[in-house]
């Protein structure tokens, strides 16, 4: 996404969250003058909430965050894990060979670095474990928080930069910490006849290390300790901005759920990963009382890294803050089971149908994530 759109969807979004709030509050003012009194109209939210809460056909895939507003004073915490697999390389949407990347041009041919990549990744896994909460301040706002703790671990192969290029080795990175914090407002807009609204408005601050160093396997056939690629970085300390529309259409055994979602950074450093802009749909339906299944599409457009950390130097891919970002399109399948005292057990399985890579980069390969709610 370029900066001419970015900026295009950023006031688009923040236009019609200004609209909303005013509609929201046109209503809001509409329903004093009604003969309905506030105890009456509480008790009606709440049981509407007790029958979504404990129909498995109107719960959201555990892929979409914030999807839901709460009812006043009900709280909800949360744990997710996601397990996501990266394995090849591809340029645009062209898969690379290893021969084929450690003939491209290295941009850091200083310090006797070779003139071309010489180290290639092959497979990669990131395991996020998510814990936060969810909080009806009032019957149409809710408080979200969210902790993310990562762990990387990448496995790579490095090439002599002799003429003949042959293999050298093999070697592997590995990280983790706690990447980010965040804390957010969902706002309803609009609750009529099944068809729900909300916005979210949200702050997230990457509180991971941005200068972790590891041992690799240098085209000299040597080890050595050196920052690693941003790539294994576990944060980047900037502050981003989070904005995200939510529109939902329950049936009684059938959802429909669309998400539009931007992350847009406020606070640069040094470097910092791309904004990003995902747009997600899916459609739910009940397998019982208590089970239902999901299938989600997904767009996720996201920049390169902004700015360069110039301690990063090494004749990989990943050491190129231009190489990162591009376009994403997956597909997902999810159940969601309610449990007793409903809390609530979700899957989902992401597999990416087509993606549209900036530069040389690892393909992203399969997603498993599993969660638990527990409502209190």
């Amino acid at each position: 996404m370029n900066k001419t759109t970015s900026n295009q969807v950023f006031l688009f979004l923040f236009i019609t969250l200004f609209f909303s709030v005013s509609i929201y509050s046109n209503d809001m003012e509409h329903q004093h003058d009604m003969p309905m009194s506030e105890m009456e109209h509480h008790d009606m939210n709440e049981s509407s909430m007790n029958h979504e809460m404990h129909n498995a056909a109107h719960l959201v895939p555990i892929g979409i965050m914030g999807g839901e507003v709460h009812m006043k004073g009900h709280f909800m915490m949360s744990i997710k894990q996601m397990r996501m697999s990266m394995e090849g390389n591809s340029n645009d949407d062209i898969s690379l060979s290893d021969s084929e990347i450690i003939n491209l041009p290295n941009p850091y041919t200083m310090m006797n670095m070779p003139s071309k990549l010489s180290v290639v990744p092959q497979e990669m896994e990131m395991n996020m474990t998510m814990i936060g909460g969810m909080y009806g301040v009032s019957d149409w706002q809710t408080l979200m928080f969210m902790g993310m703790y990562i762990e990387k671990d990448m496995n790579l192969l490095t090439y002599s930069p002799m003429m003949s290029r042959n293999l050298l080795g093999s070697f592997s990175s590995k990280t983790q910490g706690l990447s980010s914090v965040s804390i957010s407002s969902l706002l309803k807009i609009k609750e009529n006849d099944g068809f729900k609204m909300h916005a979210q408005i949200g702050i997230e601050k990457s509180v991971g290390e941005n200068d972790d160093y590891g041992e690799v396997l240098t085209p000299m056939n040597m080890k050595k300790e050196i920052m690693l690629p941003y790539s294994m970085q576990i944060g980047d300390q900037s502050t981003s901005l989070l904005l995200a529309l939510t529109l939902l259409k329950n049936n009684e055994d059938w959802s429909y759920g669309n998400q539009l979602k931007i992350k847009n950074n406020i606070n640069k450093k040094d470097w910092n990963y791309g904004d990003s802009f995902t747009i997600n749909g899916w459609i739910s339906k009940a397998l019982s009382e208590s089970l239902s299944a999901s299938f989600r599409l997904s767009y996720s457009d996201q920049d390169p890294i902004k700015g360069r950390d110039t301690k990063i130097m090494a004749p990989v891919q990943t050491a190129n803050p231009e190489n990162y970002g591009g376009t994403i399109y997956e597909a997902s399948l999810g159940l969601n089971k309610i449990l007793k005292q409903g809390n609530i057990l979700g899957l989902e399985i992401t597999i990416p149908f087509k993606q549209k890579l900036n530069g040389p980069q690892m393909e992203r390969d399969t997603t498993i994530s599993l969660s638990f709610k527990k409502s209190l």
